[in-house]
C-alpha cells in the first residue's frame, strides 16, 4: 500500500478552482493598494511651516504614514500568499501527473518540492514573479 489514493477528475476539479481563486489575488493585491494610496492621499494632512524638504510644506499626515507603513509591511504577505498558492498548484499538478504514470517516487518527491519554502527574491535564477 503506498498510502497515495488519488482521484484525477477531483484533483482537476480542484486545482481550477484553486487556480481561479490564485489567479485573482493579482487583482485584489492591486486594490489594496490603490485603496490604501487612495485613503492615505484622502486622509488630510498636518503641517507646519517650513515642514517639508527645503521649505516647502510636508505633504502627507499621521494616517497617510500610518497607512504607507501598514502597506509595506502587508505587502509581501500578499507576495507570500501568491507565491505559496503557486507552488502549491504546481507542485499537486506534477505530483498528480508522476502518479498516474506510475512513478511513485517521482509523485512523492514533486510533493516534498510543493511543501518547501518560497523564495520571493526575484534576483535569483528560476524564481519567477506571480
Amino acid at each position: 500500500m503506498t498510502g497515495w489514493d488519488l482521484k484525477p477528475q477531483g484533483i482537476q476539479g480542484v486545482l481550477r478552482t484553486t487556480g481561479e481563486v490564485a489567479g485573482k489575488i493579482e487583482t485584489y493585491a492591486k486594490a489594496y493598494g490603490d485603496h490604501l494610496q487612495s485613503a492615505a492621499t484622502s486622509a488630510g494632512t498636518i503641517s507646519a511651516e517650513g515642514g517639508g524638504q527645503g521649505g516647502e510644506k510636508a505633504v502627507g499626515g499621521l494616517v497617510a504614514l500610518a497607512l504607507s507603513q501598514f502597506a509595506e509591511h502587508t505587502t509581501p504577505d500578499l507576495k507570500f500568499i501568491a507565491a505559496r498558492a503557486g507552488k502549491s498548484l504546481t507542485g499537486a499538478v506534477e505530483a498528480t501527473a508522476a502518479y498516474l504514470n506510475g512513478d511513485l517516487e517521482m509523485a512523492a518527491d514533486a510533493q516534498r518540492k510543493a511543501l518547501g519554502a518560497v523564495d520571493l527574491d526575484l534576483t535569483k535564477p528560476g524564481v519567477q514573479a506571480r
